[in-house]
């Protein structure tokens, strides 16, 4: 009779865990599903700003046609693995389109006349905005694999998962060229001279 009491306990205990290690990656699964709908949305909105951040400079920037199509091709290529890519797809697609818009900010700022109007300073808040909420949203969907990746390679995870075909994500990072553009820290000139 102990011996069958000792056996249940067992099989209940187990079943526990099972369901408990189960739940926690399903948990987490559903977790990354909801983090990488807000990745979906930021990348969607820094598209729609693109149009925007042209057609305030495009009359006063005739002379760079070439930053402009390029800046497009970049919206174009990002737009197209957003829909149909992988992570690593759309990695590669987003530092394009970064790199460009970086490059026509870079002709706004060179050209006083253009990055004084309130239409650019708007845009450029809003970019801003738009890259800090992209960057929270890589961060949650980043944490939320790194916890599904835990379960799955951690008893009793990494016996349950292959029986439910719960397999490590791959976290959504920017190459490493990108992120050393983007953790540098920016450059703020003030104006020593005094007034006499």
């Amino acid at each position: 009779m102990t011996v069958l009491i000792v056996i249940l306990v067992l099989l209940a205990l187990t079943g526990f865990v099972y369901v408990r290690q189960f739940n926690a990656m399903r948990t987490a699964e559903t977790r990354i599903e909801e983090a990488w709908s807000g990745i979906v949305v930021q990348l969607t909105r820094r598209h729609d700003l693109v149009p925007n951040l042209i057609a305030a400079v495009e009359g006063a920037m005739r002379h760079e046609e070439g930053i402009v199509d390029r800046l497009v091709a970049a919206r174009e290529l990002a737009i197209k693995a957003l829909k149909d890519g992988t992570p690593q797809g759309i990695a590669e697609a987003e530092v394009v389109l970064g790199d460009r818009m970086q490059g026509l900010m870079v002709q706004v700022e060179d050209n006083p006349e253009i990055a004084a109007t309130a239409n650019i300073e708007v845009l450029q808040r809003q970019l801003e905005e738009t890259e800090d909420q992209i960057a929270a949203a890589r961060r949650l969907f980043n944490g939320n694999v790194q916890v599904l990746n835990q379960h799955v390679v951690t008893f009793p995870g990494n016996l349950i998962a292959p029986v439910h075909h719960i397999e490590e994500r791959s976290p959504f990072d920017l190459p490493q060229s990108r992120r050393t553009a983007v953790q540098e820290v920016p450059r703020v000139a003030f104006n020593t001279q005094t007034t006499p």
